[in-house]
């Protein structure tokens, strides 16, 4: 036997439908009014309200202070194991998803009535609301917030109030931060103050001991004066030689010239002993270890001198932050009266429902027609149907 074409198949099965038209028609029609009555009258529509907030950019004093005090500041900021993250935005979402600011919203629009909430768990109602409820961040990292509501109303009313308690929490949280890093940094400083006062007394006690002032200048100057006397005791060793062979050891310009030589002699060893310090020069031998004990002292109050800054400027920063009430959210697409429906989508659902309705009834016309025609042939499907069918009826009877 051959196969029927798809337009033989086609018209059997508009056939077949018309055969049993009226179980068709009820079929389609009696679903498809059901429904239509159900999203004209009966489902109450669904409106949706949406803002978009850019969340909050904390601007970090450390970015600035790098630049004014220069690339040291990266360094120092990992001594003091501050971060240059910003979880600002990360602290919004956390506070715009909580359950308090969630359970202000309902007992605010009493939501319980509104949604006509007969449960017992308070759990179940919040759940309720964030079914209509939705954050999502878009492609420019914006958050866009929508509250779903049969009020369209409402819902505008209560994307205000979520964008309003969100920046007054998230003032509260900012403001507490700031308050425990500025009580911590203003510890910090006081105890800086203590160990520069410190290095201080100690940098001046090390100079009144060692009369060691100025390390660059005394050596120079230690150095030139050495450099003196030695010329001065050659020249005066020479005429005392020229004096010698002259006149000899007897005359009374020798004996003078001896004596200058053992003057400058003596004010060299004293020099390079180190007995010269009242008049600011130091000892060539001594001179190393207290070069090296001056630079640390220095190096030791001036990386403190740093940090007071930096602490002093992160104390200023926070205390700053800690007063200030401004918004932190802002909103860039306020939310507004939208009272286009968002749901039930009427058209579409009629549309599934005709269609669905049509393809039912055009597969059960078609496998009437089909038993029928095979109770003629009195065929083995056929009985197999009939067996079924009575297996139905004698449990229905029973």
């Amino acid at each position: 036997m051959q196969n029927p074409s798809l337009l033989e198949l086609l018209f059997k099965i508009i056939n077949n439908a018309l055969k049993h038209f009226k179980l068709v028609s009820a079929i389609v029609l009696v679903p498809t009014i059901i429904v239509f009555v159900l999203v004209m009258w009966v489902i109450d529509p669904v409106y949706s309200s949406r803002a978009v907030v850019s969340p909050p950019n904390s601007n970090n004093s450390l970015g600035k202070l790098s630049g004014l005090m220069g690339a040291g500041m990266g360094s120092m900021s990992s001594i003091l194991g501050l971060s240059m993250s910003d979880n600002d935005a990360d602290a919004v979402w956390t506070i715009l998803h909580s359950w308090e600011i969630h359970n202000q919203i309902i007992e605010e629009f009493d939501l319980k009535n509104h949604y006509e909430f007969d449960g017992k768990f308070h759990a179940d109602l919040l759940k309720k609301f964030r079914e209509n409820f939705s954050i999502e961040s878009n492609n420019e990292n914006m958050y866009e917030v929508t509250i779903k509501d049969k009020d369209y109303k409402k819902a505008k009313k209560m994307v205000d109030f979520l964008l309003e308690k969100a920046d007054s929490s998230f003032n509260y949280f900012k403001s507490t931060q700031a308050r425990l890093s500025r009580e911590y940094f203003e510890n910090r400083i006081h105890l800086i103050l203590k160990d520069v006062d410190s290095l201080q007394n100690a940098f001046i006690a090390f100079q009144k001991e060692n009369d060691f002032y100025e390390p660059n200048a005394q050596l120079e100057g230690t150095l030139t004066y050495l450099n003196k006397l030695q010329m001065l005791k050659e020249e005066v060793g020479m005429q005392l030689h020229y004096e010698k062979l002259k006149r000899g050891e007897s005359s009374k310009k020798y004996e003078d010239l001896s004596k200058q030589v053992q003057t400058l002699e003596a004010s060299l060893n004293k020099t390079l002993k180190g007995n010269q310090k009242k008049l600011g020069l130091v000892s060539l031998n001594q001179s190393p270890d207290l070069v090296a004990k001056y630079v640390r002292f220095e190096e030791e109050i001036k990386i403190h001198v740093l940090l007071y800054k930096v602490l002093r400027q992160q104390s200023e920063e926070f205390r700053i932050e800690e007063a200030k009430t401004l918004k932190n959210l802002h909103v860039l697409e306020p939310p507004w009266e939208n009272d286009k429906k968002v749901s039930p989508l009427r058209g579409i659902l009629l549309i599934f429902t005709f269609s669905m309705s049509l393809l039912l009834a055009l597969v059960l016309s078609s496998f009437l027609e089909l038993i029928e025609n095979e109770k003629t042939k009195n065929s083995a499907l056929f009985k197999e149907w009939s067996q079924l069918i009575g297996v139905f009826l004698r449990r229905a009877k029973v």
